[in-house]
């Protein structure tokens, strides 16, 4: 029921007539939490923010999952989304579709349930601390020279694409050797929605390895849903890893565990990134694909790509990086080789979330793939890149607001690589031969 459960802007406010009267109310409770007042005002500045943060990422949508890439109001949907199925304070509706019939929860509760959840809420988030990273393995880990690969970005949520994209992947007819998680359980990463979101929905396929990247939303608990339930769970060492075969060295890169706890753009630390360098020097001439969740550049996002480009820039300027793939933008995009650097870089973080859909009517549409494809231009710095542009059918009522959810799939053939970008439905709709 988790995975079902919708907190909006609008469903918090309702029982109170408004933002004013709430903020009134959750004050009440802040003040029997935390005893100094300068703190409380700090507090409630935050939790200010974080509620019109989510009235923005709202927008005309309150039936539909959103949340803002903000702490606090990533936090407030978790805990209220607890709280409210704990206590079974749900009403249900159903949303029909073209293809599509959901049924969703949606938060009820009264000004009384209030106070109490927002008492344990500033206790809990009081007293968040991050969880330990462990060390990645010294040596990567061993896959084949021929290795299907599934790749899911933002997947999530437990609704719209993701649970389709699962079902296709642990079906496929040729059967995957890898599936890898690019990051962002919502709301926020806890032991329970780790859990309803992904453990129990995560496609098992006989054999295959699975490895998942941590998200900046699993990061706003201290990422202890991440480090002490998902991990353990795919038998995965730490956030960073490395896998390789005689052709292909595999990196994935944890850029959340030190980003800034209120910004949006990736970090790499020093003790990683020595890691890395351990690795590629012992690379030899196989050649290197890095996934992350943050994204190193976007012509799409407001996201200047942090210290990613800049920290692996002797790896980059060596030209030892062949293709990166990430997430965190719930989008799909295939962009050009990057002018300096020349890797090719993919942005796969639509698996599961539900973005609006920009307004790319103006961009020229493909005449290799159709006008599904849309040319956005490059800036100098960032490459131009291809955007996937169709409605989505697995948001009943809403398709042609919302990007299309999907996943990309790798093929690994000795020293080729071949890339795929899938529906949900497992429906071609892009291939090429990369290298």
């Amino acid at each position: 029921m988790l995975s079902n459960t919708i907190v909006s802007y609008d469903s918090i406010t309702k029982p109170f007539g408004g933002r004013d009267a709430l903020l009134q109310k959750t004050r009440q409770a802040a003040e029997k939490v935390i005893a100094s007042p300068a703190s409380v005002s700090a507090k409630m500045a935050e939790f200010a923010a974080g509620l019109d943060a989510m009235q923005q990422s709202q927008g005309n949508f309150s039936q539909v999952l959103h949340t803002p890439r903000n702490p606090t109001a990533a936090l407030l949907q978790a805990h209220v989304a607890s709280q409210a199925v704990q206590h079974d304070q749900l009403e249900s509706f159903v949303l029909k579709g073209i293809e599509e019939v959901l049924e969703i929860f949606e938060v009820r509760f009264s000004q009384k349930d209030w106070v109490g959840w927002m008492i344990s809420f500033f206790s809990w988030i009081e007293g968040i601390v991050p969880a330990a990273r462990p060390p990645a393995l010294q040596d990567p880990e061993k896959i084949a020279n021929h290795c299907n690969i599934a790749v899911l970005g933002d997947w999530g949520t437990g609704l719209y694409g993701a649970p389709v994209c699962a079902e296709s992947v642990r079906h496929d007819p040729d059967p995957y050797h890898l599936l890898l998680h690019l990051g962002d359980v919502y709301y926020s990463g806890t032991p329970d929605e780790i859990e309803d979101r992904f453990i129990t929905r995560w496609p098992q396929v006989p054999g295959a390895l699975s490895r998942a990247l941590i998200g900046n939303h699993e990061r706003y608990t201290g990422a202890h849903g991440y480090f002490d339930s998902l991990l353990p769970w795919l038998h995965q060492t730490s956030s960073y890893f490395a896998l390789q075969n005689d052709f292909w060295l595999l990196i994935g890169l944890d850029t959340a565990y030190y980003q800034d706890f209120w910004g949006q753009e990736g970090v790499l630390d020093p003790d990683q990134v020595s890691w890395l360098g351990r690795v590629l020097k012992t690379a030899g001439n196989r050649k290197v694909v890095l996934f992350s969740h943050h994204q190193p550049f976007t012509l799409l996002d407001n996201n200047g790509g942090g210290n990613l480009l800049q920290t692996l820039s002797e790896f980059l300027d060596a030209g030892k990086i062949f293709a990166w793939y990430w997430g965190h933008e719930h989008r799909c995009l295939l962009y050009d080789p990057h002018p300096l650097y020349k890797f090719t870089g993919r942005c796969v973080g639509h698996s599961g979330f539900p973005e609006t859909r920009p307004d790319l009517i103006a961009a020229p549409a493909s005449p290799e793939f159709g006008s599904q494809w849309r040319k956005l231009e490059g800036t100098g710095k960032i490459p131009g890149a291809w955007v996937l542009d169709t409605p989505n059918l697995y948001i009943p009522g809403s398709e042609a607001d919302f990007a299309p959810n999907g996943f990309m799939r790798l093929e690994l053939r000795d020293d080729r690589l071949i890339e795929y970008v899938r529906a949900p439905d497992n429906a071609n709709i892009y291939l090429k031969d990369l290298a």
